[in-house]
């Protein structure tokens, strides 16, 4: 085999699927396919690797001279941010992304029906055998309110879909105006296709999602009565939650965090949700992971927090496994290749 010529498959013996080495070195054109999980282990095989894929290490990637593409085992590029270098490597870079939607998905709406059905509470109550005294006024349902989804992506788009079929009105928020018009007519198309679906839901979502540009922002937060998060994090959008976002918001809104710890001011955060500026919030994800002892965060009340396990998926790897063999075979055809991150954007 030739110099350079091999594909590094960084990941745990366990979380191969099986038949995997053989299904990539088909797809790869008989290239050399080497299982590396440790770093000492990788390191030995850096002057021959074409392509890598899976938990590769970030920092290795300058030290691999004859890298050509990275196959990324997660949607997130946050790395990008904290190796700036890494953007003038002339490899290619894709990602994951179109593998966490449905597990997001339900993610979400089980942070949703939990706060608004009190579940917390009963389950402590449970804990300590008693039976909660609940009222009519303390619950709370999803039906004729509005949700605002500030990256209205792949995942967005899921989050979308799901909040119409429970009777919401749904505004996405894309980055430019261009892009929330693609995003209207993808929307719609899938809205189209799933109209038997969503039938249930169409008295009051008949005009499907609204789709603004972020420049749009403030009108639409004074509708939104859940605002979430799935914004890539970059250097435009660390700490875009501030205080100044969360006064914006209607004091009986909840925001919601499924995308990046780093793009919310936790200090602020904190202090809405202490002072009643925002009712409530739900995170998935924290800023510093684990979230440390010292912070606010833990204690409050009205949020409800999950250990960033949202995108977790009981076949994760043999879903990331199908888009890298489709991106192999691409890459042998000279084809565009699915899920291509622009390094310098960071998404």
């Amino acid at each position: 085999m030739e110099s350079g010529n091999t594909i590094i498959l960084a990941l745990e013996a366990s979380r191969i699927p099986p038949g995997a080495v053989d299904r990539i070195r088909a797809a790869g054109g008989g290239r050399e396919v080497l299982v590396r999980s440790g770093k000492a282990e990788i390191e030995s095989a850096l002057d021959r690797a074409e392509i890598v894929a899976g938990d590769f290490p970030a920092s290795l990637l300058a030290a691999a001279p004859r890298l050509k593409w990275f196959q990324a085992w997660y949607a997130g590029t946050d790395w990008l941010q904290k190796m700036p270098e890494t953007k003038e490597l002339p490899f290619l870079l894709t990602s994951a992304s179109g593998v966490h939607g449905e597990q997001m998905t339900e993610h979400l709406f089980g942070l949703l029906f939990a706060w608004n059905r009190k579940f917390p509470r009963a389950f402590a109550a449970q804990s300590r055998r008693e039976w909660a005294d609940f009222k009519h006024s303390e619950m709370s349902t999803l039906a004729g309110k509005t949700m605002l989804i500030l990256g209205y992506g792949t995942i967005g788009e899921r989050f979308g879909r799901a909040a119409e079929a429970f009777g919401m009105h749904v505004i996405g928020v894309r980055r430019t105006a261009g892009s929330a018009a693609a995003a209207s007519a993808a929307a719609a198309s899938a809205a189209a296709a799933s109209a038997a679906a969503a039938s249930a839901a169409a008295a009051v979502t008949a005009s499907g999602p609204r789709v603004i540009a972020l420049a749009d922002l403030s009108s639409a937060l004074a509708e939104a009565d859940v605002v979430v998060n799935i914004l890539p994090l970059t250097p435009e959008t660390r700490n875009f939650y501030d205080a100044v976002f969360f006064a914006r918001m209607k004091r009986e809104a909840l925001f919601a965090n499924m995308g990046r710890g780093g793009s919310v001011d936790e200090d602020a955060l904190a202090d809405a949700l202490k002072s009643g500026t925002i009712a409530g919030a739900l995170l998935d994800v924290t800023a510093t992971e684990p979230l440390p002892p010292a912070s606010p965060l833990w204690e409050l009340p009205n949020l409800i927090l999950t250990s960033h396990y949202s995108g977790f998926h009981p076949h994760y790897d043999e879903m990331v496994l199908e888009i890298f063999l489709d991106n192999l075979g691409r890459y042998g055809r000279g084809e565009d290749l699915r899920n291509v991150v622009d390094k310098r954007l960071g998404y």
